[in-house]
C-alpha cells in the first residue's frame, strides 16, 4: 500500500495548499453474495466532496488509486448496487476518522435482506455491514508472508484460523464480519489455510490451499467469502472460497478443497436380512468399518459434505468394494450437520413378508437429519425414535408421561427429540387400535444423555426367513447399542409403578458386598438381577412363610454398579422392582 503514496501525493499536491498534509490508503473488497450487489459503486465522501469507484465485482477489489482520503479527517464510505446514480442509493455506510499515511481495509459483507438466507449460527446480524481495519504494510520477519485473517461467511459459526502443520493457532474465536487485530506470519510456500471450529483443532469446517510464494505480497488480507451451504442462502451458488487480497489490489481467489466441509454421521446396522448379520460398510469407495453386526452402530465420525455419500454394504469378508452386496447414494449431505444412517430392509423382498401399510422395504439407508450427540439441555436426556420394522404395522411409542411417536409406520421417525427427565422408564409399543403390545425398560440416566431408540426386527420372523425378532433397541452416539432391553408385558405399566410396588420390600444390606437379602410380603415366585443395560445377571425363586417371600441372593460374582431385583409371580407378570449397589 506504501507503493501508492508518492504517486498520490503528485497528483494532489497542486490542490492541497498545506505541505504537510497526509494521506491515508485504502482498499475496498466488495464481499456482499446478493445478487443485488453482483457488482457495488462505492462513495467516498471527505470534507464535503464526493467521489465514485464503480462497478467492484463480488470478491473483487479496488485500490481507490483515483481518490485522495487525508488522514486526520473524518471519511464516510457508502456502498450503492452497481449501476447507481448517486449516494442517496446507498444501502449501507461506515464512517470514522482515519490515521495519515496508514494503509486500511475497507469491505462490505451480508445482503440487503435477511429472508430467505440461513441466520448467522452466533445470532450475528447478516443484513448489509461495512467493516473497515488498519494493515501494516510489513511483519517482522521480512523473509515471511504476514496474513490478517476475516470471517467473511455469513452462515458459519465462530471459529480459529491454522496454516496447516503449525503448532499454534494463527487466529483463535473468529466470528462472522469480524478481522484479525494483528498479523500472523507464515512461510512463503504452498500452505492449507484450516477453519476450524473453536477451540477444536481436529474438526476442520473449510480448509483451503494457498500458495503464498506466487501471491509475491508482503502483507496478503486473507477473507472468507461466499455460503458454507449455498442452496439454502436463496438458492445461491456462491461456494466457499479464501479471497487473499494483495497490496496492489488483485484478488486471488482459493477454491473450497473437496472434502474439506463435513458432516457428522453415525451408522446403524438395522437391517434385519438374515443373509446380512454381520456386514463391511464401505463409504465412498473406502472400507470405512469392518466387521459389524445387525443391531450395531458405528460412533459419530466427520464425512465430507457437499457431495454425494455412496454408502455399499459387503460380506464381512469383503476385500475390495466390488464385493459389495448393494450400495447406496445419498444426496449431499450439508455440512457442520449431524444425521443418524440407519441401514434397513431386506436385499430381496420376494423372500420377506410384505410391510401392511404397503411400504417398500427394498435394502435402503434412512437418512435422519438432526441427529443429537448429547442433550441440548442440562439436566435433561434426549430420546428421538424411528420405526425400522419392516414387517410391524403402524405403532405409537410412549411412556406413562411422554409421547415419542404416534402412528408411525416403517421408515418414520420423530422429527424432534423429546426431552425428560433422566430415569429408568418403560417405552410401551402400542399397536393402531391403542393396545399395548409390549414394554422395554430403557435406563435413560446419565449426564446430559442422547438416546435413538429403533424399532427393530421382524414382526413375524417365521414369515421373513426366520429372523431376527422385534424388539426396541437403545443407540447411543458413542456407538453402543443395547439391544436387550427388559421387556415388559401388559400390566404394570411403568418403572415407577413398579418402583412403587416395591416401596414395602425389606432388601439389604445397601451397598451390598456378598449377599442380598430380599423380603417380599406379596405372593412373588422368582426373582431375577437384572443390570443396567437389561441383562440378567442372577435368577432364582423365593422361599414362602407367614411374613412374604424371602430370598438371599449371592451377588459376589457382579461387578461394581447398581442393579434391579425383579420379582415375578408365577404366570411371569412382574411385582415389582427394587435397585440395589454391589461395592467392592
Amino acid at each position: 500500500m506504501r507503493i501508492r503514496l508518492a504517486l498520490i501525493i503528485a497528483t494532489f499536491v497542486a490542490a492541497w495548499s498545506t505541505s504537510s498534509a497526509q494521506l491515508s490508503l485504502f482498499t475496498f473488497l466488495n464481499n456482499s453474495p446478493d445478487p443485488t450487489f453482483a457488482t457495488a459503486d462505492l462513495y467516498v465522501t471527505q470534507a464535503g466532496i464526493v467521489s465514485k469507484v464503480e462497478d467492484v465485482p463480488f470478491q473483487g477489489a479496488n485500490n481507490l488509486n483515483s481518490i485522495a482520503v487525508f488522514g486526520d479527517l473524518d471519511v464516510t464510505f457508502a456502498v450503492a448496487p452497481g449501476n447507481s446514480i448517486d449516494v442517496n442509493e446507498a444501502k449501507a455506510t461506515f464512517t470514522f476518522t482515519p490515521g495519515a499515511d496508514k494503509g486500511y481495509m475497507v469491505m462490505v459483507h451480508g445482503v440487503s435482506n435477511a429472508t430467505g438466507y440461513v441466520p448467522n449460527p452466533d445470532s450475528k446480524p447478516i443484513t448489509l455491514k461495512m467493516t473497515s481495519f488498519e494493515v501494516v504494510p510489513y511483519t517482522a520477519d521480512p523473509n515471511k508472508t504476514g496474513v490478517y485473517f476475516v470471517h467473511g461467511v455469513s452462515d458459519m459459526e465462530t471459529g480459529d484460523f491454522w496454516f496447516r502443520g503449525g503448532s499454534k493457532v494463527a487466529v483463535a474465536g473468529m466470528g462472522y464480519t469480524d478481522n484479525a487485530a494483528t498479523v500472523a506470519a507464515t512461510e512463503r510456500k504452498a500452505v492449507t489455510v484450516d477453519f476450524t471450529k473453536a477451540g477444536d483443532k481436529s474438526k476442520a469446517l473449510a480448509s483451503f490451499s494457498v500458495d503464498f510464494a506466487s501471491l509475491a505480497s508482503s502483507v496478503v488480507v486473507c477473507v472468507t467469502s461466499g455460503f458454507k451451504t449455498p442452496s439454502e442462502n436463496g438458492n445461491g451458488k456462491d461456494t466457499m472460497a479464501l479471497l487473499s487480497v494483495l497490496e496492489d489490489g488483485r484478488v486471488v481467489r482459493s477454491p473450497l478443497l473437496a472434502g474439506s466441509q463435513t458432516s457428522r454421521v453415525q451408522i446403524i446396522h438395522n437391517a434385519a436380512d438374515p443373509t446380512a448379520a454381520v456386514v463391511d460398510l464401505w463409504v465412498n469407495g473406502t472400507k470405512a468399518f469392518d466387521n459389524v453386526n445387525f443391531r450395531k452402530a458405528t460412533p459419530f465420525t466427520n464425512v465430507p459434505a457437499n457431495s454425494p455419500l455412496v454408502i455399499g454394504i459387503a460380506p464381512a469378508t469383503s476385500s475390495a468394494y466390488k464385493d459389495t452386496l448393494g450400495t447406496i447414494t445419498l444426496d449431499p449431505l450439508r455440512p457442520g450437520r449431524t444425521y443418524s444412517l440407519v441401514a434397513t430392509g431386506v436385499l430381496d423382498s420376494t423372500k420377506f413378508r410384505r410391510n401392511p401399510n404397503g411400504k417398500a422395504i427394498n435394502f435402503e439407508i434412512a437418512v435422519l437429519e438432526g441427529a443429537l450427540e448429547a442433550s441440548p439441555e442440562a439436566g435433561k436426556t434426549a430420546v428421538r425414535v424411528a420405526h425400522f420394522s419392516t414387517d410391524a404395522p403402524r405403532v405409537s411409542i410412549a411412556s406413562t408421561t411422554t409421547n415419542y411417536a404416534t402412528n408411525v409406520t416403517y421408515g418414520d421417525a420423530a422429527a424432534t427429540y423429546a426431552l425428560v427427565s433422566p430415569a429408568q422408564d418403560t417405552l410401551w409399543v402400542s399397536g393402531e387400535d391403542g393396545k399395548r403390545i409390549r414394554g422395554y425398560v430403557c435406563d435413560l440416566r446419565g449426564q446430559n444423555k442422547a438416546f435413538l431408540a429403533l424399532a427393530s426386527g421382524f414382526f413375524v420372523p417365521d414369515s421373513n426367513q426366520t429372523g431376527p425378532a422385534f424388539k426396541l433397541i437403545l443407540v447411543e452416539p458413542n456407538g453402543t447399542v443395547n439391544a436387550s432391553l427388559q421387556e415388559v408385558e401388559p400390566g404394570p405399566v411403568s418403572v415407577e409403578e413398579l418402583l412403587d410396588a416395591s416401596a414395602s420390600w425389606v432388601v439389604g444390606p445397601v451397598p451390598a458386598r456378598e449377599r442380598v437379602s430380599v423380603l417380599v410380603p406379596t405372593a412373588a415366585v422368582r426373582f431375577e438381577v437384572v443390570s443396567v443395560s437389561g441383562a440378567v445377571v442372577a435368577q432364582g425363586e423365593f422361599t414362602t412363610d407367614a411374613a412374604g417371600a424371602r430370598a438371599t441372593i449371592d451377588v459376589s460374582a457382579l461387578a461394581t454398579g447398581t442393579y434391579m431385583i425383579r420379582a415375578t409371580n408365577v404366570d411371569g407378570t412382574p411385582l415389582g422392582l427394587r435397585s440395589i449397589v454391589v461395592q467392592r
